[in-house]
Parts: C-alpha cells; sequence; structure tokens
C-alpha cells in the first residue's frame, strides 16, 4: 500500500471531520473521507461489518484512492481492528460535554422534522422534555461503549481545548518524519554500516586519545561544573531578593485582577524544563475566565496564521488590568518562584507546552538541554513579533554560546524591552 492513511476519531463526528479536513488542506494531495464510504454496499451494518478486513481495505483503497495521504474519520473507527491495521497514524479528537449536548439535541430536531414533514410526528409538545433526556442518555451510553473505550489505541490524542488550526501544524510535522517513504530515501543499512566504520577508524587516530587531549577534556568539564554552579547561586541570591522587593507589587496585582472579575489571580500551566521534566508554571490571570472556549472564535483573527502559537495584539480576552501587566510582563512575575524552586534560570530558552514538545523534531529537543528561563534571546528581540520557526533558532544559537557575560548582557537588555512593552500583546 502506497498511501499514508490517518485514522482520525472521537466522540464528535463534526469535530472529528473538521480535523480531518484541516489536516487534508495542510498535507500534500490529501484527502479526508467518511468510513463510511468503505462499507460494502447493499449490506446490513451487521453484514458489513463481518466483512470488514485489512485485505478488503487495503483492496478498497488501492482501488479507489490515489493521494499519498488518506485520512478516514468516524466516531468508532477506531474500534474496527480492521482500520487500526491499515492505519499509520492514530489520532483521537476529544470534544467538551456541551458540544456532544448540542449535537443530540440537533439531531433530535432534524430528526422529529423529517418525521413531521413524512406525517408521522404524532408526540406532543408534552413528551418533548422525556424525548430530550432519552436522545441524550442513549448517545452518551453509545459513546461511552463504542468511542471511549478506543481511545488507547491513538497515537496522539488532541485535548478538547485545542482548536483543529493549531493541532494540526505540529501532527504535519509528525506525519512528514514518520513516513516510510521520506525513509527510503535516506541511507541503506549498508551504508550506514560502512559509515560508522568509517567514524570509528578516523576516532581511533583522533588526537581524543592522548593525554593532552585527556586533561584538556577534564579542565573544560570543571570549569562547565564550576560555571553552572555559580549561575544556580546567582539564581537563588536574585529570586529570594526578588520575591521579598516585589511583595507589595504582587499583593496590589491580585488585588486588582480579583476586584476585576472575582475569578483566580494565578493561572497555572504545565510547562516542559530541563531533559523534559515537567513543572508548574505560573502567571499572573490577564484574560477572561472563558478565555480558552472564546479561542475558537478568533483564530482567523491571529497576527500569524498558521504558527504554532496564537499571538493577537488586540485580543478581546484579555482584560483591562491583563492588557497592562501583559505590557510590561508583571503577569510573568510569580515565575520567579520557579526560579528559587529550580525549574527555571533567570536566564534561558522559555519553556514549552506538552503537546508541542511530544511532537518535537530531534533538532527542536536541544532546548530542552539547558534549564529553561525568564528571559533570553527571542524575549528581548521582539518577544511576540518573532515566529515559532525562529524562536527556535534563537534557543539554539544561545545553548550553543551561552556563558556567564552572555546572560548578564541579556539581563541588562531585558530591561529596555520590559519598559517599552515592544512585541507584549
Amino acid at each position: 500500500m502506497d498511501a499514508y492513511v490517518i485514522i482520525v476519531a472521537g466522540p464528535s463526528i463534526p469535530r472529528a471531520k473538521k480535523f480531518a479536513e484541516t489536516l487534508a488542506k495542510r498535507l500534500p494531495k490529501a484527502i479526508a473521507v467518511d468510513c463510511h464510504s468503505f462499507l460494502p454496499s447493499g449490506k446490513t451494518p451487521e453484514e458489513a461489518s463481518l466483512l470488514l478486513s485489512k485485505e478488503y481495505l487495503l483492496q478498497k483503497i488501492k482501488q479507489d484512492y490515489t493521494e499519498p495521504f488518506l485520512i478516514i474519520y468516524s466516531d468508532n473507527i477506531l474500534s474496527r481492528s480492521a482500520f487500526r491495521q491499515i492505519a499509520s497514524l492514530k489520532v483521537y479528537v476529544e470534544v467538551d460535554d456541551l458540544s456532544l449536548t448540542s449535537e443530540a439535541l440537533l439531531h433530535y430536531k432534524d430528526s422529529k422534522k423529517i418525521a413531521n414533514q413524512s406525517g408521522k410526528g404524532t408526540k406532543s409538545e408534552v413528551g418533548l422534555s422525556a424525548d430530550i433526556q432519552r436522545i441524550i442518555s442513549t448517545n452518551q451510553e453509545r459513546i461511552e461503549t463504542e468511542v471511549f473505550s478506543s481511545k488507547p489505541y491513538a497515537d496522539i490524542v488532541i485535548e478538547q481545548d485545542e482548536v483543529a488550526e493549531e493541532a494540526v501544524i505540529s501532527i504535519v510535522r509528525y506525519i512528514q518524519r514518520t513516513d516510510p517513504r521520506e525513509n527510503q530515501k535516506k541511507l541503506s543499512e549498508d551504508e550506514r554500516e560502512k559509515r560508522i566504520l568509517q567514524m570509528e577508524k578516523q576516532l581511533e587516530s583522533s588526537i581524543f586519545k592522548t593525554r593532552k587531549a585527556k586533561v584538556k577534556r577534564k579542565l573544560w568539564t570543571n570549569v562547565i561544573k564550576a560555571t553552572l554552579a555559580v549561575k544556580r547561586i546567582i539564581d537563588i541570591v536574585v529570586s529570594l531578593s526578588a520575591l521579598l522587593l516585589l511583595s507589595p507589587l504582587f499583593a496590589i496585582v491580585a488585588l486588582c485582577i480579583k476586584l476585576t472579575d472575582g475569578g483566580s489571580v494565578i493561572y497555572v500551566q504545565t510547562r516542559i524544563g530541563k531533559q523534559g521534566k515537567p513543572f508548574p508554571f505560573p502567571k499572573f490571570r490577564s484574560m477572561v475566565i472563558n478565555a480558552d472556549k472564546m479561542k475558537d472564535n478568533l483564530l482567523g483573527q491571529a497576527e500569524r496564521k498558521g504558527d504554532v502559537t496564537f499571538k493577537m495584539k488586540k485580543d478581546p480576552r484579555v482584560t483591562g488590568i491583563g492588557r497592562f501587566i501583559r505590557r510590561f510582563s508583571i503577569d510573568e512575575l510569580p515565575q520567579i518562584w520557579c526560579v528559587l524552586k529550580g525549574d527555571m534560570s533567570i536566564v534561558g530558552p522559555r519553556p514549552p507546552v506538552p503537546r508541542e514538545v511530544a511532537l518535537y523534531t530531534q533538532e527542536d529537543r536541544r532546548r530542552l538541554e539547558v534549564t529553561p528561563g525568564l528571559t533570553g534571546i527571542w524575549q528581548v528581540s521582539g518577544r511576540s513579533d518573532i515566529g515559532f520557526k525562529q524562536q527556535v533558532e534563537l534557543d539554539v544559537l544561545y545553548i550553543e554560546s551561552h556563558g556567564f557575560w552572555l546572560d548578564l548582557k541579556l539581563i541588562f537588555k531585558t530591561i529596555p524591552a520590559v519598559l517599552t512593552g515592544k512585541g507584549a500583546y
């Protein structure tokens, strides 16, 4: 089979369809199809289910589809072993309970309309409440037995608050790396072994085996360890002093946020630190309470459409106090506590979110080689005005050249960047 088959499943068929179609637009020469198009015609659902097999599906794909990427979507498709066997990638798209209930009621409304048009709608409005409850209950029972149980088969799970346009960016990168057709373009097994033997011979004859080289490596290792120890001491002294000095500002900001809408003062995310270690990442809340749900309707107004991160200069979700503390990076101040704990440093790459890291390329993972920081090269070079790709490149540049003097230089450059608010929104 030449096609790269992607299975998209989830409790909501409309959401699974939207995700599949969005993914098809991102991949070259891809097509998204409903799984029902694979069912044998003229058969009952029970008979069609018995006829479905890996061989049947492969033959069907070979006959009907020429696209290199085939995306098949449905709600319970992952529960079918035949579809799982032909899949190169299995994606499960979650949905919130409110959307599921709305879809169930919409389905009931459409069914009621059809029944009335055919003269069979005889139920009175008195039974409407009971009908709605029955529809919701039946739909929930079907999802729990046929859909939720298939979630463990998925390779990637898209959370209910993730937007298709954002999530597919990382998925496409993952597909490109795991496409067996791309792997065929790489070195063969014999060529790889030949290269390895050549590298081993070069190593044996290199200066790395000399006593002088060993001494240099030992000295360099000690210098690095000493530098990291000094950096950690500076982090502790600076963060502890900052927490004490800024405590009145913390109290004022917390009070303003609380008086704005009565919601929580601190918004905590999970971020990934050095060597892939997750840690809690606190910020002063600068958005309205239901900001995540409002995000879906704002994607078309993003400053950089198609980027991994969502940035919008006049985001309506940002509160009045939130806009002020964002402009001057006051919302980031609770992260000083992370510096004191050792999860972060004063200077370093900004810590990424877990889903982003899960789909990192090998080159992107270099960002995890050092402790993340409050400020870094891209923060003083434009902040939100810099795209995700450029952020990664600048972080890698810091890792390859960081030292005490560079850290000190970045700290001093952070002060005017914060005061001017350039790139902060």
